[in-house]
């Protein structure tokens, strides 16, 4: 076998295996998705272990076979109630994920123009970060697990800041381009500054806002427990790394 591909063995729910062979830079989210069947991808929770240890599904194969030794995953299919109707809150954006045909182009803008941090950055995946919301960005790839048939396109882009007039002056330092055609709005709440940046074939616009005294901060029940059930991206960088 050459040394590029690794035979990736899934057994169910202590049942049933699946196997193939894969590329040694593919990810364990894509492996699922090319061995195992829609009957088990559909309706299920699935959760991938290596004995005790849970597995992240972004990891690739290449770093599993490193430290593990070999690609034989245990999944556990945990049947999906989809006829329940038990109350549930949303508690916000969390992230977004675009399919770019520039990712380099889209990180070196968010994170050196925008100022967020990236907190993941190799041939799978970069993720930057506020460290409340996160930008998930992707190569643009049709072929991939649950990917659009075209590169992403989204009306805009919120940002908030603390200083509008600082991240202007930034920007225009180093991003020219970004406003060179630009509307500063005010509403009752806030300040915002638009923009667009060319990343590959897609413009996109960008909406920066700084936020006026007496608006700011989470005031809202549901907003005040987000604090408590979001995820801090900022925190660790993002997806386990076996050393």
């Amino acid at each position: 076998m050459p040394t590029n591909s690794v035979i990736v063995r899934l057994r169910v729910s202590g049942g049933e295996t699946f196997q193939g062979e894969l590329p040694t830079h593919d990810v364990v989210h894509l492996a699922l998705d090319r061995l195992l069947p829609h009957e088990v991808l559909h309706g299920h929770r699935l959760s991938v272990y290596k004995g005790k240890d849970l597995i992240y599904p972004d990891m690739f194969l290449f770093e599993i076979l490193a430290h593990y030794g070999d690609t034989d995953f245990d999944v556990r299919a945990d049947k999906l109630d989809l006829e329940t109707t038990a109350p549930f809150t949303n508690f916000g954006f969390d992230h977004l994920a675009l399919a770019l045909e520039d990712r380099p182009g889209a990180k070196r803008f968010f994170s050196e123009g925008l100022g967020l941090q990236i907190v993941r950055d190799d041939e799978h995946l970069t993720v930057v970060t506020s460290g409340n919301t996160a930008l998930f960005l992707f190569d643009f790839n049709p072929a991939a697990p649950l990917a659009p048939p075209a590169p992403s396109r989204i009306h805009h882009l919120g940002f908030v800041f603390d200083n509008l007039e600082a991240a202007a002056a930034h920007l225009r330092r180093n991003f020219p381009e970004f406003l060179g055609d630009f509307t500063l709005l005010e509403r009752a709440e806030r300040w915002s500054l638009y923009g667009h940046i060319q990343i590959g074939s897609i413009r996109f616009m960008i909406q920066l806002s700084q936020i006026k005294a007496g608006f700011q901060g989470l005031t809202t029940q549901v907003a005040l427990a987000a604090t408590g059930e979001l995820y801090d991206y900022a925190s660790q960088d993002y997806g386990v790394r076996l050393g």
